[in-house]
């Protein structure tokens, strides 16, 4: 397996858009690996998978 590493934006909708295309020999299913930044961690804030705020942990 080929690991490529670009940079995108989730849309409203949770759909990805590249910055640039990726250029393969056909096209082909991909497997894609999403990391977030955790920018309201590093404010006191802790987020659940789906994007809503957690309580504070005491």
């Amino acid at each position: 397996m080929k690991a490529i590493k670009v940079m995108a934006n989730i849309d409203e909708h949770g759909q990805l858009t590249l910055d640039s295309p990726i250029r393969t020999p056909k096209n082909s299913r991909v497997e894609v690996i999403v990391f977030i930044p955790e920018e309201a961690e590093s404010e006191g804030q802790r987020l659940s998978p789906e994007g809503t705020e957690l309580p504070a942990i005491a």
